[in-house]
């Protein structure tokens, strides 16, 4: 990874830079997998909910569709022209209803659920409407959040009630192993992503048994994307990160390089071993441990608001107004801080990609009887 120097020059620190090119080499490894293979990518737009960085995406190929987090996000996709959304989430507040019914006026919408009050709102949504959801069950496989126990009555009675809804179509089921897409060790992500399948081909002969089809069963992540589609259960690997990646990926063997850095300027060295960046948990998150430094020698040892502090080595040359670049622990939030992202097309030109997916207060998501 090298940036031009005059590119760097020019940067409103802090800000996320993109490296255009090894991101591009990053979606074309994943498409090229997924082109030669019954599974399908459905990347997941949650990862960095910039459009422009998904039709990248979709239009390298070998994929079935769009994941999406939300139905604000759904909404947003949906408006861009975008095909095949699925909210791998439930959905109950009005306002995201009434969100997932304009999406659905565009383009199929799918959407996850694990509880019959869930079918009900959707089919109540669907029919005022005037449109028609696919829906995915999803299935806890261990993770412990949303999702219908395995072996639960629940799955066959909401297999039932969406069968019986006018507006509502079943598609199948989806699994997401949270729990297992960060194992460092390649083995334990196997045996563990192994086990995942297991519970969803289990309660897919369940549903096919009481007389359910079920097409698509859908889950993964970047972790494991070539792990749970050579399995064979899954026909749907729902992975976003890989085209940017992040510290917290970068411990595991996967063939993705850094593409997202966030561009600080160094704005003060209280000392020979000591130095402040002016990027803070205002632009970065923690959750996953301190962002790296691309710069061997340097360490960052906490955020503030608006300041990083850093840990310096003796032979490194770090002057007040360098330029410092910081890979993300987790670019998800780290993303959702930022209006835009800055990218780098090679010498001193760039193009600047909206981080258009964000939720903002605009006429898109208030409703008007909550408007002064």
């Amino acid at each position: 990874m090298t940036f031009p120097t005059e590119f760097l020059a020019k940067l409103p620190t802090p800000c996320l830079i993109v490296d255009r090119e090894v991101a591009d080499r990053n979606i074309a490894r994943v498409a090229e997998y997924f082109s030669k293979r019954k599974a399908k990518l459905r990347p997941h737009f949650k990862a960095h909910k910039c459009t422009t960085l998904l039709r990248r995406q979709i239009d390298a190929g070998g994929c079935s569709g769009v994941t999406c987090a939300t139905p604000y996000e759904a909404e947003v996709l949906a408006n861009k022209g975008f095909k095949e959304i699925l909210v791998a989430n439930q959905v109950i507040n009005p306002a995201g209803l009434a969100a997932l019914g304009r999406a659905g006026k565009h383009t199929r919408v799918t959407v996850a659920v694990d509880a019959l009050v869930h079918v009900h709102a959707l089919e109540k949504t669907a029919a005022e409407a005037g449109i028609k959801f696919g829906v995915l069950i999803e299935v806890d496989v261990g993770m412990g959040r949303c999702g219908v126990v395995r072996g639960s009555k629940l799955l066959l009675d909401l297999a039932a009630e969406i069968k019986n809804a006018q507006h509502l179509e079943l598609l199948g089921l989806q699994g997401y192993e949270g729990h297992v897409v960060q194992r460092e060790d390649r083995g334990l992500r196997t045996t563990m992503a192994w086990q995942c399948s297991e519970v969803l081909r289990v309660e897919r002969e369940r549903l096919e048994k009481a007389g359910h089809e079920c097409p698509i069963v859908s889950g993964g992540g970047t972790g494991t994307f070539d792990i749970s589609s050579e399995i064979g259960v899954m026909n749907e690997i729902q992975a976003g990160s890989y085209a940017l990646m992040d510290v917290r990926y970068g411990t595991i063997d996967l063939p993705f390089e850094n593409a997202l850095f966030c561009a600080a300027t160094v704005i003060s060295r209280r000392g020979r071993d000591a130095g402040v960046l002016n990027a803070g948990l205002k632009s970065l998150s923690v959750e996953y441990g301190m962002p790296k430094p691309v710069t061997p020698g340097l360490g960052v040892i906490s955020l503030s608001d608006e300041h990083a502090r850093l840990t310096v080595k003796p032979e490194v040359k770090l002057a007040i107004g360098d330029t410092v670049l910081l890979i993300p622990a987790h670019i998800d939030p780290a993303i959702n801080l930022h209006d835009a992202m800055i990218v780098s097309t090679g010498r001193a030109n760039h193009e600047i990609w909206p981080v258009d997916g964000r939720r903002k207060s605009d006429t898109l998501l208030v409703p008007n009887a909550l408007r002064a």
